[in-house]
């Protein structure tokens, strides 16, 4: 198979045969978010409320992200620990990759704040909620199944196999290209500008240590916060006296901005903003260590996009299928925001 090609081309012909292919990511990325739409159908017929809703959100988790990304590593014979980069990281890597999620955080809360309010001026955007969490027992299953549950099967399949299909045709493609398909696949408008950028420093930190662990550490700090932010949320309300408590409000937090006056409305910007910045700071310094530590740990990757010429319909048909349909929801909500259909 390799008779008269340049030694070197021949090494990365047999390096990359290790990892997935283009067209093996957008299949698996296609399967995925069908099994999601499946499933979204699925969830309004059963009742999920209380403990069965951690149980149904993480068997749905591994049926739709992890048995597919396990079925394709065992089905075309990958080596997993390369496509999953399960490689060895250093405390260093650990304690930046914690700090690069707190300081993250505050960045990626300013970004999410100003893209609700630029919604808010065609319609009212329907934001992602926490169930109420109203006991430490459901603060724990909370962390596990919101935050380590997504964390790491989520990781798996972008910043393993996804993004390693995409390195064919370059890293920083793979980088930008994983992220983004990373942040459309939480089918939310809402949420897309804030998950890209969380998609794509993800990617940028998986490649740049050439391990899935630190994506995974920032992940799940990420998603803890936001479950604890939540639980304590709940808390407060629960210790206020009954009379002060807006029950319609508290249930009507789907658009957080909705009846909030506008001058209120620019102290909570101008106050986020001055969190955001001073977050950035200090994000800045984390990344600058984080990139100092990492230096030296990317492998070289082959660059074989010519193994594939002449097949690129084949390798993006998949993709184009899924980011239609993608397309086609995000539409969809766009619609119902701006001309929301009246509950009777």
């Amino acid at each position: 198979m390799f008779d008269n090609m340049n030694p070197m081309y021949e090494d990365q012909i047999k390096e990359s045969n290790r990892s997935s292919t283009p067209i093996a990511s957008g299949i698996l990325y296609l399967a995925v978010l069908l099994l999601m739409l499946l499933s979204s159908v699925l969830t309004t017929r059963l009742n999920t409320e209380g403990d069965r809703y951690y149980l149904y959100m993480f068997l749905l988790q591994l049926v739709t992200i992890g048995l597919p990304t396990v079925l394709y590593l065992i089905w075309q014979k990958r080596d997993i620990k390369y496509t999953l980069r399960l490689s060895k990281i250093s405390a260093a890597e650990i304690l930046l990759s914690i700090g690069l999620a707190v300081f993250g955080y505050g960045v990626i809360g300013i970004i999410n704040l100003l893209w609700i309010f630029f919604l808010s001026q065609f319609g009212t955007p329907q934001t992602a909620t926490i169930p109420p969490i109203e006991t430490g027992r459901h603060y724990l299953m909370a962390i596990l199944v919101i935050a380590a549950t997504p964390a790491i099967l989520e990781e798996f399949m972008f910043r393993g196999v996804i993004q390693r299909g995409y390195e064919r045709v370059g890293r920083l493609a793979s980088i930008l290209f994983t992220g983004i398909l990373f942040a459309f696949l939480h089918l939310s408008i809402v949420s897309i500008p804030a998950i890209i950028v969380m998609g794509i420093l993800l990617c940028y930190i998986a490649y740049r240590s050439n391990s899935i662990w630190p994506s995974i550490i920032y992940h799940f700090v990420n998603n803890a916060i936001a479950v604890t932010f939540a639980y304590i949320s709940n808390l407060l309300i629960n210790l206020l006296p009954s009379d002060m408590v807006d029950i319609e409000g508290i249930e009507g937090m789907s658009n957080p901005l909705a009846n909030i006056p506008p001058d209120q409305l620019r102290m909570l910007i101008i106050v986020w903003s001055a969190i955001g910045f001073i977050s950035l700071i200090l994000f800045g310094g984390c990344f600058a260590g984080f990139h100092m530590v990492t230096r030296g740990k990317q492998e070289g990757l082959p660059s074989v996009a010519n193994v594939h010429k002449g097949k690129m319909t084949a390798v993006v048909l998949p993709l184009i299928l899924a980011i239609a349909i993608i397309v086609f929801l995000l539409v969809f909500e766009v619609m119902e925001m701006v001309n929301p259909v009246p509950v009777l």
